[in-house]
């Protein structure tokens, strides 16, 4: 019963903390674009920017994933280690979330600089789904190849909690 009632705040913790990355994102994205207003763009039914706006939080969701497996099946967990389980998932989460942005921040700025003979932004603010499938790939692809090792850096957090 006491993995249960962990698995339920668990999942509280989890939920709680990917709405924060979602909207972290958001905000990211609109660094990212700089003088574009994202919502209203969106109103006006851009594809182009719906499309790497999605990219983004598919890549931190890719990336943060391993944050979220905290195995306690080994553990000997009664009540007394619910808050260090529910902590160990926060800071895995939080440190996750730092390298998600990051890593998407890096990508982006690093792309926009290898391609410096296209404005991104001026061309997803005219909706060219070629630039936004191109941004898209490159962050998506960004988040794949960073989540192994990301699963790495979370088990050497979990191995510092526990």
């Amino acid at each position: 019963m006491s993995h249960v009632l962990l698995s339920l705040a668990q999942l509280a913790v989890a939920i709680l903390l990917s709405v924060i990355a979602v909207f972290l994102a958001f905000y990211l994205f609109q660094w990212f674009t700089r003088d574009l207003d994202e919502w209203k763009a969106l109103r006006d039914g851009n594809a182009g920017v719906g499309i790497v706006l999605g990219a983004i939080l598919i890549s931190v969701a890719i990336v943060l994933r391993p944050a979220l497996s905290l195995d306690t099946s080994t553990w000997d967990v009664g009540a007394a280690l619910f808050p260090k389980a529910l902590l160990a998932e926060a800071v895995q989460l939080a440190v996750g979330l730092i390298v998600a942005l990051a890593t998407v921040a890096f990508a982006l700025s690093v792309f926009a600089w290898l391609t410096r003979g296209i404005d991104e932004v001026a061309e997803l603010k005219k909706g060219n789904l070629a630039v936004a499938g191109l941004l898209a790939g490159v962050v998506i692809g960004v988040g794949l190849m960073v989540s192994q090792a990301m699963a790495q850096l979370m088990s050497a957090v979990s191995s510092l909690l526990f």
